[in-house]
């Protein structure tokens, strides 16, 4: 089976390539964007790093779906933790939604697209199956945001209307794409932070000392498939 595997951040991408260190065949760049190929469990896996935030995570699943065909997509990355998870934990996406897409003021429900039967993405497929086999990994819903999540009204907010456990800049839009092209997607974030006031400082500890949380993810997935 082949799956594509889409990083935003460069520092969350370089760790992973480090960390999987032999296991990484060919680096190369599919479009402008960093990647790598590796082969775990019988599995060929590419690794893209897109770049942060929604429009960034809409274009570079875009162009890597258009460059090759893969059996699924698996999205990885650091979220806000914002009801039932904690820092540290990781969840696995039951579904993804956008939550700063708002046209209630011309009476759509909150995140809802016109012309789309589906605005929040369910993640039922064997990827989610096998990372939701994975001990110790929790799930539920992620939700989207071109902003980096402080305001801890806003989180109350999101968390009410959505019924999300954590938010993230990329994986509604992911998700998004991924529904429209039939691929099979999930999403698979590890909690850096408590989308608060200090989730800045918190966010930036993660990503300076825990640098296998990704190749951990993605191994542990691989080897439930």
């Amino acid at each position: 089976m082949k799956y594509l595997i889409l990083i935003a951040d460069i520092d969350e991408f370089k760790p992973c390539k480090e960390s999987l260190g032999e296991l990484v065949e060919k680096e190369y760049r599919v479009k402008h964007m960093p990647a790598f190929d590796f082969t775990y469990n019988s599995h060929k896996c590419t690794v893209v790093c897109f770049g942060i935030g929604k429009v960034n995570a809409a274009m570079g699943a875009s162009l890597a779906l258009s460059a090759n065909t893969y059996d699924g997509v698996i999205n990885t990355g650091w979220s806000g933790a914002v009801s039932g998870v904690l820092k540290g934990d990781i969840v696995v996406s039951d579904s993804c939604v956008e939550c700063d897409f708002d046209l209630t003021p011309i009476g759509r429900l909150p995140g809802q697209k016109p012309e789309q039967d589906e605005y929040v993405y369910k993640c039922d497929n064997a990827l989610y199956k096998a990372a939701l086999s994975v001990k110790g990994f929790k799930h539920g819903a992620l939700g989207t945001g071109d902003f980096f999540l402080t305001d801890k009204e806003r989180r109350e907010r999101y968390k009410e209307l959505f019924k999300i456990c954590a938010f993230d800049m990329e994986s509604g839009a992911l998700g998004a794409v991924c529904y429209l092209l039939s691929v099979p997607f999930v999403s698979i974030r590890k909690i850096s932070d408590g989308a608060d006031d200090v989730g800045v400082d918190d966010y930036t500890n993660s990503v300076k000392t825990d640098i296998t949380a990704f190749s951990d993810i993605i191994l542990n997935v691989l080897n439930n498939l």
